[in-house]
């Protein structure tokens, strides 16, 4: 048996923007008409290598021919990559990729990522691809949805052999409790960090250190060049907004109509990321709990004040008595915390919010645990339904160097809970990426990006993943940014009904105009 650790510390800190928590964008329940993304009987793929002049051994994979196959009106295929855009030469890996053709006459393609880091572009694609953009847009564009690498249908990385090794790690408590933040307890969770890296470095062996955000940003710059397209036209949410900055960073002048929609900022350290991440959580769930309090299902008495603290007390109380569910499992702490962090994404999850917190003042920890593990995709035998968990770890373990000396552990925890009373104590202790076997290939930094053409950022000022202070942080800091604020609850917000953000992002890409100012919605 693998060692354990009190609730979800180990897992908040390596959050930089879901789904411990991600930085994705919910699977799209939009307003407007969809379309039918392609038909069968496609013809031929419309583009080819861009034939551009590059290293000499860079020239096998800008210069290859992508086996294209059609699957389902959509067409897929698989790109060769380096593994290490450092060293080209050496091993290669594979890129999958989806396209959904353009509906009518076609201008170019707009490579798409839904987030995580861990989540599949090619699943969206292929799922979504009817309202990721408005159909004026998928007239005349390709939608491109690629899996990065390590995830899903690329070349994957992997952390055991036996799914309930994971299942295990993410939800058995303790043996004996530990006085939160003690020594004792942060050693503890340092230990189960060193049994997930141990285990991600056995099952996917020296690739497991090349799957940070800059490697990804090469992938993205070889896959535009094969698509035919002298610069890259792109939509990135929320941890695909950080691609996006990085990409812009590593290639300002192949920049075309870059969309960056729920921004992270590429200097927030992993301490600022966690920071940043439990405010937005505290504020969302004040959010909700000022509108449960106007329902009569609310579980909640009193004020807001009053609410929130039985909140808190409710979550205390399971990592002293955890609630037994009917399949043998006990619901503590940490899997309560991720049901309700699930379920502020967006305002229309707030009715199941409302009843599982009444769930579980009433005994029941049955609809909890389902949220939980609808958020980590398990299947109900006890399977995952993907990489995405591991994904999101390794990514940002490569992102940020990791914060490990106790003594400042627990100062950033003061500052944690200051900002998230309510919610900050579940983010606070040692990050799964302290154990981490590879130093961080990426250091936090400001992003110019001089010369690229155009970035718009889109920031929800009342979003719980990525703060609103991260848009504006993100748009501030590129030489071309504008920005673009929606006073509106949820996680990323173009395309999704609210016509002062649609319309100019629309305008972009379709003519190239972008607008000149900031924008207020």
């Amino acid at each position: 048996m693998h060692p354990t650790r009190r609730g979800l510390a180990a897992l908040a800190a390596i959050a930089v923007t879901t789904l411990a928590l991600t930085g994705c964008i919910l699977p799209p329940s939009m307003p407007g008409e969809p379309q039918t993304p392609g038909q069968s009987g496609l013809g031929e793929p419309q583009w080819s290598p861009t034939g551009e002049q590059v290293e000499p051994e860079l020239e096998p994979f800008y210069d290859q021919q992508v086996d294209w196959a059609e699957c389902s009106g959509l067409w897929c295929g698989t790109v060769a990559a380096p593994m290490n855009w450092g060293d080209p030469s050496a091993d290669s890996i594979e890129l999958a990729v989806t396209v959904a053709p353009a509906t009518g006459e076609r201008h170019g393609a707009i490579l798409y990522n839904p987030g995580g880091p861990g989540a599949s572009g090619v699943e969206y694609v292929r799922d979504y691809g009817d309202y990721l953009l408005h159909p004026d847009v998928r007239e005349h564009y390709d939608l491109v949805g690629f899996d990065p690498r390590g995830v899903g249908g690329s070349t994957p990385i992997s952390c055991y052999d036996d799914p309930q090794e994971l299942y295990d790690w993410l939800w058995e408590t303790p043996p004996e409790a530990a006085d939160p933040l003690s020594d004792e307890d942060l050693a503890q969770q340092l230990e189960s960090a060193q049994w997930f890296a141990d285990s991600c470095l056995e099952h996917t062996g020296p690739f497991l250190e090349f799957v940070g955000t800059e490697q990804v940003a090469a992938d993205m710059d070889l896959l535009r060049a094969l698509f035919g397209q002298e610069k890259l036209d792109y939509l990135g949410v929320s941890y695909g907004t950080l691609i996006g900055s990085t990409y812009a960073d590593l290639f300002p002048d192949n920049v075309g109509r870059m969309v960056l929609d729920a921004a992270v900022a590429p200097d927030a350290t992993d301490f600022e990321g966690t920071l940043h991440q439990a405010a937005g959580f505290e504020l969302a769930y004040g959010n909700f709990v000022a509108d449960c309090l106007q329902q009569r299902d609310c579980p909640f008495e009193g004020d807001a004040a009053d609410a929130l603290a039985q909140t808190r007390g409710l979550i205390d109380e399971l990592t002293e008595s955890p609630i037994p569910v009917a399949d043998g499992r006990e619901l503590g702490s940490g899997a309560l915390f991720i049901a309700i962090a699930a379920n502020l994404y967006s305002d229309f999850q707030w009715p199941t919010l409302r009843q599982i917190l009444a769930d579980v003042e009433g005994g029941s920890g049955e609809s909890a645990y389902a949220a939980a593990d609808e958020y980590y995709g398990v299947n109900p035998d006890g399977s995952f339904a993907d990489n995405s968990l591991e994904s999101l770890i390794a990514v940002n373990c490569l992102d940020q160097p990791a914060t490990t000396d106790f003594d400042e552990i627990r100062a950033n925890a003061e500052e944690i809970m200051a900002a998230a009373p309510t919610l900050g104590p579940d983010f606070v202790g040692v990050g799964t990426c302290a154990a981490w076997p590879f130093d961080a290939t990426r250091t936090p930094h400001e992003i110019t990006a001089p010369g690229a053409d155009p970035i718009i950022v889109i920031g929800g000022i009342n979003d719980p993943a990525t703060s609103y202070q991260q848009a504006v942080d993100l748009a501030g800091m590129l030489e071309s940014g504008v920005l673009i604020s929606v006073e509106a609850e949820g996680h990323g917000q173009y395309n999704n009904g609210t016509a002062c953000v649609d319309r100019p992002v629309n305008e972009y890409f379709l003519t190239g105009t972008a607008p000149t100012g900031d924008i207020d919605c």
